[in-house]
């Protein structure tokens, strides 16, 4: 009898992950964020997942695109509601909500993996060439933060930086043991994500929107709904 079609496996699967690919990324994720992207390779991230290291390969073409892919899922959530945001009125959302929706979002993000996956942002091979798109991606969201900070305090004010590096301070303070921190919700927002948007609104001295974590949830939700639309 002719055994079953699929991806070959030396063992039975041990990563989370509703497909290969999402268990690469996994298994992937947690060694490059303990041990680095240098020294890591095919071979240990595919007997990580219990695979052969050729049937990686018909997932990802090389250990450089699976880099890749994790940076860019830790900002490009982020970068479309940053798209979706400029596309609403100041009457509709004024600069200091949309500004707390930002970083709170980035801040969820951060803290919905089981890997400190922001802990990549930090790696050398992070600034190499081969990375441009993520590059493009990050420098656009950078600038979404510093252009709402500037409608706040005034394009020139040095503070209108701040915001972004407040939100990517969650890196610093969560762990990176495997576990989710916090899943992601539509109910809810993290503690730590309010903090942190309560913060960047604090150091450029603007009150805090009424309702904020309820509105940013509501475009949160809009922003998921036009991915899955696409």
């Amino acid at each position: 009898m002719a055994g079953a079609v699929g991806r070959p496996r030396k063992n039975s699967p041990r990563r989370r992950g509703s497909t290969a690919r999402e268990e690469i990324l996994d298994a992937s994720a947690e060694l490059f964020t303990i041990q680095g992207f240098a020294t890591t390779s095919t071979h240990q991230i595919a007997d990580a997942v219990g695979i052969r290291q050729a049937s990686l390969y018909y997932h990802f073409p090389s250990k450089t695109e699976i880099f890749l892919t994790l940076l860019k899922s830790t900002i490009e959530p982020s970068t479309e509601l940053a798209e979706h945001l400029s596309g609403i009125s100041a009457d509709e959302a004024p600069a200091p909500l949309r500004l707390w929706a930002l970083v709170a979002a980035e801040a969820r993000l951060l803290l919905s993996t089981r890997w400190n996956v922001g802990r990549l942002y930090q790696l050398p091979i992070a600034g190499a060439e081969e990375f441009a798109e993520y590059h493009r991606q990050r420098t656009d969201l950078h600038e979404a933060f510093t252009r709402l900070a500037g409608n706040i305090v005034g394009p020139e004010d040095p503070r209108r930086e701040l915001p972004f590096h407040i939100a990517m301070s969650v890196i610093e303070m969560r762990d990176n043991t495997g576990t989710v921190p916090h899943p992601l919700s539509t109910e809810a927002l993290p503690d730590t994500a309010v903090m942190l948007a309560d913060a960047a609104l604090d150091v450029l001295h603007t009150p805090l929107p009424e309702e904020r974590a309820q509105r940013t949830l509501a475009m949160l939700a809009e922003t998921d709904g036009t991915r899955q639309a696409d």
